[in-house]
């Protein structure tokens, strides 16, 4: 990704415990974008939530589900995410889980690895 092209921000937001084919929702569309070739993505656990059922999620004892809201922000080409969220849609529709994606663009500013990186991992 370079930061003169047009790029966006993919937001995803489902559940901790949503799963597909056993393994955990999360994991597979973080793994499923480094596939893609994306420029990065990153996962948020938080604290509580509600969404399209009204159901609370949190942490709390007593609480209706210990389901832990989890987003996943995947940033990179509008064209790249344009491909992925096909991708998305079909991994989100096998998993019978429900979850909101949402898409802005976004200016980069600076998209590059470390120094450090290159020296020890390279």
């Amino acid at each position: 990704m370079k930061t003169s092209e047009k790029t966006g921000i993919l937001k995803i937001y489902i559940g901790e415990s949503d799963k597909i084919n056993g393994r955990v929702l999360f994991e597979e569309i973080v793994f499923e974008a480094r596939n893609a070739g994306l420029a990065g993505a990153t996962v948020y656990k938080g604290i509580m939530s509600f969404g399209a059922s009204h159901s609370i999620h949190t942490m709390k004892i007593f609480a209706l589900s210990s389901d832990l809201p989890i987003t996943i922000e995947i940033i990179d080409n509008i064209d790249k995410l344009d491909q992925f969220i096909e991708k998305l849609n079909k991994i989100m529709d096998q998993s019978q889980r429900g979850g909101l994606v949402t898409f802005q663009e976004l200016d980069v500013v600076r998209y590059e690895k470390g120094l450090k990186y290159r020296e020890e991992y390279h």
